[in-house]
């Protein structure tokens, strides 16, 4: 039996401005001798002291399963965060357990698994050592590719390899697609993942120099739309139809019996226009002849929000061979992580029957003062975004040219981005800070 402790993570809570709270949490992982682990979560201070224990879980077997226990200590807001897999709680407990778990792991006797550990992580309990099943291809180079539960991490890179730490950056971050949640008339939604956290979801970050031409367009689907004099009349007397019964329908058909007592002439006019162009097959007659329409009732209506769409550009040049690799890792990451994923069926035949969605991408926008690092307050912050494109020109300089070993000069990446989910009036309500740009 070994235990192990995670470093302290800061993780919020809450859904609103009033109930967010930021608090503090660890994990511990014990070893048991039936090659099983517990867990256990404990919400801590900055020092990781004054333990107070929110949950705990088993996991064991072969496959392994997990039971889970919330104590009494848990908050609202906490049992709220545990109960959804894709909260920032959750992601960030998956990733605590992984690390203290494989701690415990090195300086234990138990029969520990990798399954088990990635089980208790908030994975599928596959074993990523092993070569994945796929078409009837094959590939003389294991993968780490489960059927759609992909544990390939990419760590982190940057280019170039001598950044100053004091320069802002900007950092993409590939994610596991997130699923939604059926909630009532809605779906649940994405924690969004802040800068330097321990989401469970991370496959690995790029860090790169902030370019010239940076920025973002908020927009709203508005339309114009129309409603003549006799459908505003038949919708009136349905409505109140509806909501009123028969006393709505006298009510509606009085009214519009005064209306036309003021217009009876005028209304004449309009009804034997009206059924002259029936009859003759023509249009526009009660324009020709009185010099009016029937007012259209024309006006701009909301319809629907608009998803935000994100280009970058970035030329990258290796000065040394550490460099040109970092460079060949970073257009690897983007390439592999926007493709989709074989293996969406549970097993078996219907292995292949389905694709797994790619993996997305948050984009941080990083401010590294002296001592500091923080999400920049002065540019706007893209939500978590799906990668629709992305292009590599080999060639950028107008002619094939390689250094000696074979790697280009240099290469262009060209991506583009579009946000999973709008940009609500409530998103900047959330932060709760006035002073800055928001999204």
């Amino acid at each position: 039996m070994a235990s192990a402790y995670s470093d302290v993570a800061t993780v919020e809570t809450g859904t609103s401005v009033r109930n967010k709270k930021k608090s503090f949490y660890r994990t511990q992982v014990t070893t048991l001798a039936n090659g099983g682990v517990l867990r256990e979560t404990y919400r801590t201070d900055a020092k990781g002291n004054n333990d107070v224990k929110i949950s705990e879980a088993t996991t064991s077997g072969n496959p392994p399963t997990t039971t889970t226990t919330l104590t009494s200590n848990a908050s609202t807001n906490e049992r709220r965060a545990l109960q959804n897999k894709n909260s920032q709680l959750s992601n960030s407990i998956n990733q605590q357990t992984k690390d203290a778990a494989t701690k415990a792991k090195a300086n234990t006797i138990d029969p520990v698994t990798d399954s088990v550990i990635d089980k208790a992580s908030g994975g599928s309990g596959n074993d990523a050592s092993q070569p994945a099943t796929g078409d009837s291809q094959t590939t003389s180079t294991p993968t780490t590719t489960q059927q759609g539960n992909n544990t390939r991490n990419f760590g982190s890179m940057q280019y170039p390899a001598n950044i100053a730490a004091e320069q802002d950056v900007i950092q993409f971050t590939a994610l596991s697609y997130a699923v939604k949640d059926l909630q009532g008339f809605t779906f649940g939604g994405r924690d969004r993942v802040t800068p330097g956290s321990s989401s469970g979801r991370s496959k690995g970050t790029v860090t790169l120099p902030i370019q010239s031409g940076i920025k973002d367009q908020n927009a709203a689907g508005w339309g114009e739309d129309t409603m003549t004099a006799m459908d505003i009349a038949k919708a009136g007397i349905a409505l109140k139809t509806i909501t009123g019964g028969a006393d709505g329908f006298g009510d509606s058909i009085t009214e519009l019996s005064d209306q036309l007592k003021g217009s009876g002439k005028d209304f004449e006019k309009f009804a034997a226009s009206t059924f002259a162009e029936k009859a003759a097959n023509v249009k526009g007659l009660l324009a020709r002849t009185q010099g009016k329409i029937v007012n259209p009732n024309l006006e701009l209506l909301f319809q629907k929000p608009s998803l935000r769409p994100f280009s970058f550009q970035f030329k990258l040049s290796a000065r040394s061979k550490p460099e040109a690799d970092e460079i060949i890792k970073i257009i690897r990451f983007f390439k592999q992580n926007m493709s989709p994923q074989k293996g969406g069926g549970s097993g078996g035949a219907s292995a292949n029957l389905f694709l797994q969605a790619p993996n997305t991408f948050q984009i941080h926008y990083l401010h590294r003062g002296v001592g500091s690092t923080t999400e920049h307050p002065f540019i706007g912050r893209p939500k978590e975004c799906a990668m629709t494109s992305f292009e590599v020109d080999y060639t950028p300089d107008g002619q094939y040219s390689t250094l000696r070993d074979g790697y280009m000069t240099s290469y262009t990446i060209s991506m583009s981005l579009k946000e999973l989910e709008p940009v609500f009036f409530e998103d900047y309500e959330e932060l709760n800070d006035p002073n800055i740009i928001g999204y």
